[in-house]
């Protein structure tokens, strides 16, 4: 046998993947998505979970591979816990076989047909939906553009000594449905935050208030994503209260904004 016929046994020659560039998702039906990573399936083969922006190796095999790309999210604001969202459609496409190319790819989502989003507070109409339930201050309505994420207002909490603090709670309570339910909202914020749930189970009894997610400073206009699904199956009940609970910490003052609070369900 010659040398290099027993080179090629010892080192076979490996496939050459195509590749495909995802930057990021585009979203229809508004507001801000902040996806940050994405699940791959290949011919229903599961490739992997990637960080964005991210460009994906794919062993194709012919011109009529479908690839699929599962948008996600971080779960409670937590950076290591990435996970698909249940609530958003996945997004395919036709991938050619182009060993060795780069394939730049711009994936397409939106809720699915049978979401239900439930409007907690938007701000728009000049009332917070919410009302004190502890601190020194509350939630209040800001119509300053330079304040606003969108549309006429947002909620602001301005905590303007270290003494300050902000309990709110929400006017009117939610009935959730078993199953996957999500509270999110959009914020911006110089002081950290905190967002609890209250199971209301019946006229003699509810619940404690328990917090569920912490959120960090953040100069720029972000989504959170907190996810209910646990509590409720734990505290089934007919509804609950939201509360929004802002202080400062190492810090003299801070102001917390916050628009589009929705509850989504299925």
């Amino acid at each position: 046998m010659a040398a290099t016929d027993s080179c090629n046994v010892i080192n076979p020659s490996e496939p050459v993947p195509t590749y495909v560039r995802i930057d990021s998702f585009e979203f229809t039906g508004g507001g801000l998505t902040d996806i940050k990573c994405v699940t791959v399936y290949y011919n229903g083969d599961n490739i992997g979970s990637f960080d964005l922006p991210a460009v994906i190796p794919v062993l194709t095999s012919g011109s009529n591979g479908t690839l699929q790309v599962a948008p996600g999210i971080l779960v409670n604001g937590r950076n290591e816990r990435p996970a698909a969202y249940p609530f958003y459609k996945m997004a395919s496409m036709t991938l050619p076989e182009k060993p060795g190319q780069i394939i730049n790819y711009v994936p397409k989502t939106s809720y699915y047909d049978t979401v239900k989003i439930t409007k907690i507070s938007d701000f728009n109409s000049g009332i917070t939906q919410f009302s004190k339930h502890g601190g020194t201050t509350t939630i209040r309505v800001v119509t300053d553009p330079s304040l606003v994420f969108e549309g006429a207002g947002s909620g602001a909490v301005y905590l303007t000594s270290a003494a300050d603090s902000s309990i709110d709670s929400t006017i009117k309570s939610f009935p959730i449905k078993q199953g996957y339910s999500f509270l999110e909202f959009d914020y911006k914020t110089t002081t950290p935050f905190a967002i609890a749930i209250k199971a209301n189970l019946g006229s003699l009894y509810s619940s404690s208030i328990t917090y569920l997610g912490g959120v960090l400073p953040n100069d720029k206009w972000q989504k959170f994503y907190l996810n209910l699904s646990g509590f409720t199956t734990n505290y089934p009940a007919d509804s609950y209260h939201f509360f929004i609970k802002a202080a400062l910490q190492d810090q003299t003052s801070g102001v917390l904004l916050i628009d589009n609070i929705k509850l989504v369900t299925f």
